[in-house]
């Protein structure tokens, strides 16, 4: 394939990832700020994956957002997570259960990727959405999966949340020392919380799920309002523990 097509695909890739944050409309000219691109080459291929449906234009905002065929792409690959299809069973046993929302996620780049959600009619507000991410260090799922991860990689992941760790609540936490501290708790009970940390008054539970070769592929997590979440604590965590090893079981995990 010849260089310059090469560099127009890349160009695309780099438009659509921009879609992939929960930042989901942009205007031409924020997305040339963001990519650093000259504006004519932005608007040719905005203009070409709007074309094709992978992008829309808002008629009088004139900004994009996610087109249908984009949307039935992402829509279509998740359908074919082996991981969702396996887990999906263990997890509305798990909402039964429980009564409240439950989540499985997966660790994409920085963040937690939501790969499904099981709600209830006890469920609050939980303002996660199948296909949305989250930063990793704000969530319980985050933290289950971090701290499975390498001496190596935390170090990694520390040296980049030194520069780039936002607060999203009073109580997010940012201070890769204290990361550090929770991930050792996580690894050392085998279930991570976030209390309050991306969302105020919502408390969450999450513990790993394992692959065949005892590596973390995601997280079950589950999250409720903070004074549901503090009655049933000891349940909570008993419950979601539960249904990590029987997910990590029906993927092949004997440790």
């Amino acid at each position: 394939m010849a260089k310059e097509q090469v560099s127009s695909i890349l160009r695309a890739l780099q438009i659509l990832e921009c879609f992939m944050d929960s930042r989901t409309e942009w205007t031409l000219k924020a997305l040339v700020e963001q990519l650093g691109l000259p504006t004519t080459t932005v608007f040719r291929q905005v203009s070409t994956l709007a074309e094709r449906g992978y992008l829309e234009q808002d008629p009088v905002r004139k900004s994009y957002r996610p087109g249908p065929r984009l949307l039935l792409l992402s829509s279509a690959i998740l359908g074919q997570s082996d991981l969702r299809r396996t887990a999906r069973p263990e997890l509305e046993r798990l909402s039964d259960t429980l009564q409240e929302t439950i989540n499985l996620s997966m660790l994409l780049e920085r963040d937690i990727f939501y790969l499904d959600k099981v709600e209830t009619h006890r469920s609050i507000v939980c303002n996660t959405q199948v296909g949305s991410r989250a930063p990793a260090y704000a969530t319980s799922a985050g933290k289950a999966i971090l701290a499975c991860q390498s001496d190596d990689y935390i170090d990694e992941y520390c040296r980049w949340m030194e520069q780039a760790a936002r607060p999203l609540t009073a109580n997010t936490i940012t201070d890769p020392e204290r990361l550090r501290r929770e991930l050792a708790a996580a690894r050392l009970h085998g279930y991570a919380m976030d209390d309050g940390e991306i969302e105020e008054g919502l408390i969450c539970m999450a513990a790993p799920i394992c692959d065949m070769n005892g590596r973390a592929v995601g997280a079950v997590s589950v999250s409720g309002p903070d004074y549901r979440m503090q009655a049933d604590q000891e349940v909570m965590i008993r419950e979601v523990r539960r249904t990590a090893q029987s997910i990590s079981r029906l993927l092949g995990y004997r440790g």
